[in-house]
């Protein structure tokens, strides 16, 4: 009975180490199977990034080419550039040269014209010549008396002054000027003489010498309050301030125009250049 009892356990005992080790292998099969799934992805990904890699320096590649093109292209045109600068500074030397000669000659015609104006000589006509029986080639009435010489007009303050304003409206600005302080020498306190500041200033501006013609804008406004230029003289100052870029005294005479002339052209001008400062005027923080 106990050599029966023996036989059992021994077989029962084979029976649960034969279970154990099938348990065991499958579960090492089940192991095997999910390193193999893993490397599998893992495979995949890895294949995926080598193609990536290959797209990207492909890219690199293309991104390299365009560069070196747009390289080259900046070159050439830097050289074009240069070129052309080259050759616009040698015309600009050549325009200067001959502008320089062309103010040398106009000052000198300047100094001869004003030269001229101030050392004006009437001009004496002779007399009618007689033949040789002390008779006159040309009738000169019954008594045979030789008329006296004849004295040629001299230009008056109005000639001088609108031949100024000639030299004015066709660019001649030097030679304005001049005969319009002709026109001040002859007769300071005239008629003309607020004009004729007046025109000086607008020479002045017209050659960008903007601190001259501010100065002799005021003379205007301080020296002639009843001069029909006064409002004129305003607005052109205000416009000569902004042209130095003195925006704020600039506003305050475009602001005093539209205060003392509301309804006319020059208020309405000064409005738009009030307008046109303060759109380009920066912002203060």
């Amino acid at each position: 009975m106990r050599r029966f009892r023996t036989v059992r356990t021994v077989a029962a005992v084979s029976l649960l180490s034969i279970s154990c080790i099938a348990v065991s292998a499958g579960a090492a099969q089940r192991d095997r199977d999910n390193i193999i799934a893993e490397l599998r992805l893992i495979q995949s990904q890895l294949n995926d990034m080598v193609n990536a890699n290959a797209a990207l320096v492909q890219a690199i590649e293309e991104l390299k080419s365009q560069s070196q093109s747009q390289q080259d292209g900046l070159r050439k045109t830097l050289a074009d550039s240069n070129v052309a600068l080259e050759r616009l500074q040698q015309d600009l030397s050549i325009i200067s040269s001959r502008v320089d000669e062309t103010n040398g000659r106009m000052g000198n015609l300047q100094q001869e014209v004003a030269s001229m104006r101030h050392n004006q000589q009437p001009l004496l006509i002779p007399p009618l010549e007689t033949d040789g029986d002390g008779e006159q080639t040309a009738e000169d009435g019954d008594d045979g008396e030789v008329p006296p010489p004849v004295m040629a007009a001299v230009p008056n303050v109005t000639d001088i002054y609108n031949q100024a304003r000639i030299d004015y409206t066709q660019g001649r600005y030097g030679l304005a000027i001049s005969g319009f302080e002709d026109v001040l020498g002859s007769d300071p306190r005239g008629d003309l003489a607020d004009n004729a500041h007046y025109w000086i200033g607008e020479s002045y501006l017209a050659q960008r010498q903007y601190e001259r013609a501010i100065e002799t804008f005021d003379r205007v406004i301080r020296d002639y309050p009843d001069s029909n230029k006064r409002s004129d003289a305003y607005l052109k100052k205000g416009m000569a301030l902004q042209d130095l870029d003195r925006r704020s005294e600039a506003l305050l005479i475009y602001e005093l125009v539209i205060e003392q002339f509301p309804n006319s052209q020059h208020g309405r001008i000064a409005r738009t250049r009030i307008e046109e400062l303060m759109r380009t005027t920066p912002p203060r923080f």
